[in-house]
């Protein structure tokens, strides 16, 4: 009787463990690993959030290697975070376990899982971010990295069933022939959502320049990992995909603040979006930078709220609309963006910052859809001397500079909701050479002993750009007022 009763558990429990034998290609390597033991402690931080899930029960735990152990949340410890402000503002409210491990192949990533990081918790949802030190580092092929993610897929629904599970594309990155690999990772990866209870996203599209596959400079640090921009772009798109598949999300929110630059959000009228040459209007320092006083002649009477940010780029300016929320909780009648002349100074093409201002647009458009836009364009400069990429050749960033222009103000002619403002001719003599006078970097900034090229405009530089646009202002905020039901 036992023999019969020893061969029917057997029959029917072959099924199930051939399944599980299946699940666990000849590519996947479960086991610890040591390879980032400078940085960290691979078996404490395993230890660490076995500790810490015995009484903290996550909503959410996104597993993943350095890029998510970067990023931040808990646990932490002496790796480094460099993305706090958009961990903040993507989980916002929610309890979450940063479970990413420096260096990290997908078989770690099992192991760690096999080996009871996910015991005792049953989180919403389960991020995964990793694979690319597979492709990068151990140069799997697109197949096996898919294959041994299923396969983590799988073991994470063994042992949280109840959560739904986020697989997350893997990034691009600076080397060109591992683009067309990931690519295919992605589309492997992609066939393994059934939309129900996994699900999958690629978030690294909006890291990627105008060249499929490769990461913007500006969002990374060293071609693979991010800089807090390319966090910030990161949290946006993963909070759009975590507020679809799961109605109890309520990250991605900023609090509403009491004022802004002293201002009650809801009076106003005017916000200036930009880098340095914005930022400096903050700034009330004789002879070459008093430009608060001009500020306040041309900007103040519209209750307006300078947002500039020295040393933003494109990327910047969106990450910053994306993770600090600088508009959530504004209305203005216009808003006037200058930005791009970061991106070229990092050597970015004419169509990466032409396709970066039109980003930045098309954000603030879906932001604030009943705003007027005025786009100012790219000032003239001669950047010699300055610690940037296209310091070396400063004739052709001017070239570039123009040439955006151009182009903006062809894609804008005919759209009533946005107006640029070219006002190149400000900075420029009648023979197209550059008014060096209006600029105070030659005679503040020394780089290397050597005095910097004209890049920002000067005490009368700064008036005579506010002078040129704000009868704009002017008339786009009457339009908008007469546009308004009595």
């Amino acid at each position: 009787m036992m023999k019969h009763f020893l061969l029917l558990a057997m029959l029917v429990l072959a099924p199930c463990l051939t399944h599980l034998t299946e699940a666990v290609p000849s590519t996947l390597k479960p086991e610890s690993q040591d390879r980032d033991k400078t940085s960290y402690t691979w078996t404490d931080r395993h230890e660490a959030i076995k500790l810490r899930h015995q009484s903290v029960k996550p909503e959410y735990v996104i597993i993943g290697d350095s890029i998510t152990h970067h990023w931040g949340g808990e646990p932490a410890d002496r790796f480094g975070q460099y993305g706090q402000a958009s961990w903040a503002r993507l989980f916002g409210p929610h309890t979450v376990t940063n479970m990413g491990f420096g260096f990290d192949y997908v078989d770690n990533a099992y192991y760690r899982v096999e080996q009871g990081e996910l015991d005792g918790i049953s989180p919403r949802v389960v991020i995964l971010m990793i694979g690319t030190n597979n492709l990068g580092h151990r140069k799997d092929s697109a197949q096996a990295c898919a294959d041994n993610t299923k396969a983590l897929v799988s073991l994470i629904r063994q042992k949280t069933p109840a959560s739904k599970i986020l697989i997350l594309g893997i990034l691009p990155r600076r080397e060109k022939e591992l683009g067309p690999v990931i690519a295919d990772t992605n589309k492997r990866l992609a066939s393994l959502a059934d939309n129900k209870t996994i699900f999958f996203a690629n978030p690294g599209l909006a890291l990627q320049s105008n060249e499929p596959g490769i990461i913007r400079n500006t969002c990374t640090s060293d071609g693979v990992h991010l800089k807090p921009t390319g966090y910030g772009i990161l949290g946006e798109e993963i909070a759009g995909t975590l507020s679809r598949i799961d109605s109890s999300y309520k990250g991605g929110k900023v609090p509403r603040p009491e004022t802004i630059d002293g201002i009650a959000p809801e009076q106003i009228q005017l916000a200036a979006i930009g880098d340095s040459i914005t930022d400096n209007y903050h700034k009330a320092q004789p002879p070459y930078q008093d430009f608060l006083p001009i500020w306040k002649e041309f900007y103040t009477p519209y209750n307006a709220v300078n947002l500039g940010v020295s040393g933003n780029t494109t990327d910047d300016v969106l990450a910053r609309i994306g993770n600090q929320g600088i508009l959530d909780h504004i209305s203005p009648k216009v808003v006037q963006i200058m930005i791009g002349t970061n991106d070229t100074g990092q050597g970015i093409s004419e169509e990466e910052t032409f396709r970066g201002i039109r980003r930045v647009v098309d954000k603030v458009r879906a932001k604030l859809p009943e705003s007027h836009i005025l786009l100012i364009g790219i000032l003239p400069s001669n950047i010699h001397h300055w610690h940037v990429p296209a310091a070396a050749e400063p004739v052709k960033k001017f070239q570039t500079d123009m040439k955006v222009n151009d182009r903006l103000a062809r894609f804008y002619s005919d759209r009533s909701e946005v107006t640029f403002l070219d006002i190149r001719h400000v900075f420029l003599n009648p023979d197209g050479s550059l008014r060096s006078e209006l600029f105070y970097d030659p005679h503040v900034v020394v780089i290397n002993g050597q005095k910097a090229g004209p890049l920002h405009p000067d005490t009368k530089g700064q008036r005579l750009m506010a002078e040129t646009i704000h009868p704009f202002i002017e008339r786009l905020l009457k339009n908008r007022d007469n546009s308004q039901p009595d």
